[in-house]
């Protein structure tokens, strides 16, 4: 550990704004897919699927990849203790105080309104949500999560991964990933970090808790801890990340030229065609998983080379990420819910609910959280001065 605090990367920062305003289209977008969701447009299109699986390929990992390189940065100011109550006052405070009792409780309603539940109120349903977690949930540590999933599992990697992190730390460590970083400073090398991941993905079952794309932002929840990991491991080298910067440009080609293919297989998985157990079904794993870790490469390289530079709208987008992830599903969905039923073609309507979305949230944001103390801890904010 050492004192003094490393240089900002403003092009994590910028990246983060990034995936944030991507969350917004994407669940903006699964209004209107017809795959499962708590409130439903009254029509639906197959062909926004082709968005849905764009955004999943890449979205929720370059979450996990940025934050294990943040963790790094942490760590490398921090003691244990100091990066323990940090992560909990960040992470933890919102999701178990706003978001279980705030932010999932009009989800859950949303979802029994929009399945024709007519004969409870919400303060009637609050009730019974209430009951569900203190005498349901929390013996079997079955808290509600929704899509605060990224919260909850993002603590509890990072705790369960400190030891190693802690160690990667110390002299012995750093020597142990600068020999790492020796093997991938080949040309294409730093690509076959993918494998771990294909091989994972092709081996979890898909119809299991863990394994199940539906549940985690479109991976296998054990996708992630992989993903933080290389993370830590990046932003800790130099060559590692120099090697990332060389391969951004063949990175985005490779990442826009398999995409189309992907989908194509994808497809063959949905119908049948590839069964879980099947060669075909490992092959279209690993496919996949190479053109998400491809992406991550080209954010990360073409970030490091265009976004690593600071302004206004960066620090005042920066300062209530944590706040606008935790607000933005809800918000699209009680939206969602009152325009369902217009009679309005998928695309105005489409706009009508990003844009009102997006205007609501900043106006919660710049009311009731960023000029309010106790509501800043409660999203996770330092204390305004």
């Amino acid at each position: 550990m050492d004192d003094k605090k490393p240089e900002r990367r403003y092009d994590l920062d910028w990246l983060r704004v990034i995936a944030i305003l991507a969350v917004l289209i994407f669940h903006s977008t699964r209004f209107f897919d017809p795959m499962d969701w708590d409130v439903k447009n009254n029509v639906l299109s197959e062909n926004i699927m082709v968005l849905v699986l764009f955004i999943v390929q890449w979205l929720m990992p370059l979450f996990f990849l940025i934050s294990g390189m943040s963790i790094y940065f942490v760590l490398s100011f921090r003691t244990k203790g100091q990066f323990i109550k940090s992560r909990f006052l960040r992470i933890m405070v919102p999701y178990l105080l706003v978001g279980i009792f705030v932010i999932l409780p009009p989800q859950h309603y949303l979802r029994l309104l929009s399945s024709g539940e007519s004969g409870i109120t919400l303060l009637e349903f609050y009730s019974t949500y209430l009951t569900d977690i203190f005498v349901n949930a929390f013996p079997g540590i079955n808290l509600p999560m929704g899509h605060l999933w990224y919260l909850y599992y993002l603590f509890v990697f990072s705790m369960v991964m400190l030891p190693i992190f802690a160690y990667l730390g110390t002299e012995s460590g750093r020597s142990i990933i600068s020999r790492i970083a020796s093997i991938f400073e080949k040309s294409g090398a730093i690509l076959l970090l993918s494998l771990p991941i294909g091989v994972l993905t092709a081996i979890l079952d898909p119809t299991s808790f863990a394994g199940n794309p539906n549940y985690f932002g479109g991976w296998g929840i054990l996708v992630y801890p992989i993903i933080l990991f290389y993370g830590y491991l990046i932003a800790s080298n130099k060559k590692l990340e120099e090697s990332i910067q060389k391969h951004g440009k063949i990175a985005l080609v490779l990442a826009l030229t398999t995409f189309p293919i992907i989908l194509w297989f994808i497809q063959s998985v949905l119908d049948g065609t590839f069964q879980f157990g099947s060669y075909g079904y490992a092959g279209v794993m690993l496919l996949r998983s190479f053109n998400m870790w491809c992406w991550m490469v080209a954010f990360l390289g073409y970030g490091k080379k265009y976004l690593n530079f600071n302004n206004s709208t960066l620090k005042y987008a920066n300062e209530g990420l944590i706040a606008f992830y935790i607000l933005h599903q809800t918000v699209i969905q009680i939206v969602g819910f009152f325009i369902a039923g217009w009679d309005m073609g998928i695309f105005p309507k489409y706009i009508i609910l990003a844009t009102t979305s997006f205007i609501a949230i900043l106006m919660i944001y710049e009311i009731a959280i960023r000029r309010i103390n106790i509501v800043r801890f409660l999203f996770g904010m330092k204390p305004k001065k």
